[in-house]
């Protein structure tokens, strides 16, 4: 049974989000539009601190206590072509505290005015120089939710090709891993699905890619490699579209002897734990993924 805080959510995200578009440009304005301007306050919790910088020419925000131990790179959601660092205060903020964490939360460039591969040109960057600057690759997370779950495995495996350390551990939330469009919850969720539809996600990758292969493994990394991956906590909702993806990046992960734990909610919008702490599934899963991290070994 959903939480009342879940099922107000997920009317809210419905009568805001859910649309049919007549072109990619008008998709592209409504999402800007709701994303850029979320209902929700945005705030920092007590403790912790927001400044701006820049890692390897990619501006980003540094959400901090005082005295850091890890460092968390969340790399944020919107379809590839939206998506403001300040919604994400209030869930980095909570993490960073929990976890006594900076989190570092980079400003990628966005399609359509910067199609692939700026995005995870610019992801794999802030990691590499992360990395550089002498981040204990055993105190770093890599953390993302929909179209950053997408980034978060895409940096992950471009990484590991480079001969770069891996972190403890990456938590993928709601992650859209194959853009092919073959997954069966596309069709199956298209309805109960708050956020999003089968048609809305062809249309995103079609603005993001610009017609770049959809197989391309920087584009689906479900198609990547996942030997030598670092520990990974999926989570997804058992009625969104990308329900399927959680699944398969889980199953293909396990195949490859990495370990993937899921975190499945039914009754929950898309990237539900995002929405913390207004969702009350959002505050008990907090708990469960800061856990993970803690607990995470590679």
């Amino acid at each position: 049974m959903p939480s009342l805080s879940a099922i107000a959510t997920k009317r809210l995200f419905r009568a805001m989000l859910k649309r049919e578009f007549a072109s990619k440009e008008h998709a592209v304005r409504h999402f800007r539009r709701v994303l850029d301007h979320a209902p929700f306050p945005s705030y920092l919790p007590l403790g912790v601190s927001a400044r701006k910088m820049n890692f390897a020419g990619v501006p980003c925000e540094r959400l901090a206590p005082r005295k850091p131990g890890l460092t968390i790179l969340h790399l944020h959601g919107g379809a590839f072509i939206g998506g403001k660092l300040g919604t994400y205060h209030p869930f980095c903020g909570a993490m960073a505290r929990r976890l006594q964490a900076q989190v570092i939360l980079p400003d990628y460039r966005l399609a359509p005015e910067h199609p692939f591969p700026a995005a995870p040109d610019d992801c794999l960057a802030v990691y590499r120089e992360l990395i550089d600057c002498g981040t204990n690759p055993a105190n770093l997370v890599v953390t993302g939710d929909s179209a950053g779950g997408n980034l978060t495995l895409v940096t992950l495996q471009c990484a590991l090709a480079e001969g770069l350390p891996m972190p403890r551990c990456a938590v993928l939330i709601s992650p859209g891993a194959d853009l092919g469009g073959t997954a069966a919850s596309l069709a199956e969720n298209d309805r109960c699905d708050v956020m999003l539809s089968q048609h809305v996600i062809q249309m995103m990758g079609e603005v993001y890619l610009q017609g770049h292969d959809r197989s391309d493994p920087r584009v689906s990394p479900l198609h990547g490699e996942f030997e030598g991956l670092p520990p990974l906590l999926i989570c997804a909702s058992d009625e969104e579209c990308l329900r399927d993806d959680a699944y398969a990046v889980a199953a293909r992960a396990r195949a490859a002897g990495t370990s993937a734990r899921l975190l499945m909610r039914p009754d929950t919008p898309h990237a539900w734990p995002i929405f913390f702490p207004l969702v009350a599934e959002a505050r008990a899963d907090m708990k469960k993924i800061t856990e993970f991290i803690l607990n995470a070994r590679h």
